[in-house]
């Protein structure tokens, strides 16, 4: 990492890796606007640790809300076919009950009532709500909020529906990093790199 010194006023480097690495042939960079060494290391941790865990890209299209996140924004994607959670939308709340009816059904994991299962809301800005612990319905598209979500259901014409992401425990969506956002007609084409909460503990190390 190369940063300009305030102590004596000229170029200087580190080398910066993280444990277990063997620090052969590493990239050189220039950190503009850094001044000291331990300002350097950090940063050069954070983009180690980024080079590391961040590996796995994601290209997904949805419609136009694909428009409210930005570059770096962090989103979650529920999916089922690789496991990063079930996602649906609400179409019936029963608030004296606090029992959701679901467009999909969801499965609980048998035999295991320890293990927490959770779904997490979308909010009318697209920002989420939750997770929030859930148990079994009377029905597989049905599911029962332990306590009263803090967003209104919105489960009729007047406006989209509540969109739902459930899982266990941390296992309702996978968290990614927004990396560029694409119109493409009346789609929006998103990219994103999956998150891993290793970089920002890089520096702790």
């Amino acid at each position: 990492m190369e940063f300009f010194s305030s102590r004596t006023w000229k170029p200087d480097e580190v080398t910066v890796s993280l444990p277990g690495s063997s620090s052969t042939n590493p990239a050189k960079l220039r950190l503009f606007g850094c001044t000291t060494e331990a300002h350097a290391v950090r940063e050069g941790l954070y983009l180690a640790a980024a080079n590391r865990y961040r590996r796995r890209i994601i290209t997904l299209r949805t419609e136009l809300e694909g428009l409210i996140p930005t570059y770096g924004d962090l989103i979650a994607i529920a999916h089922d076919m690789p496991s990063w959670g079930t996602g649906g939308e609400i179409v019936a709340w029963e608030a004296d009950t606090h029992t959701a009816t679901l467009s999909e059904p969801v499965h609980f994991t048998e035999g295991q009532p320890h293990i927490p299962h959770v779904m997490a809301l979308r909010r009318r800005d697209g920002g989420v709500s939750g997770p929030h612990a859930v148990t079994a319905g009377p029905d597989p598209q049905q599911v029962v909020f332990a306590e009263l979500p803090d967003i209104p259901m919105e489960t009729g014409l007047s406006a989209e529906r509540t969109h739902f992401a459930f899982g266990i425990a941390e296992q309702w969506s996978l968290l990614a990093r927004v990396i560029a956002v694409r119109p493409r007609g009346e789609q929006v084409e998103i990219t994103c790199v999956a998150e891993h909460p290793a970089v920002h503990s890089a520096d702790q190390i």
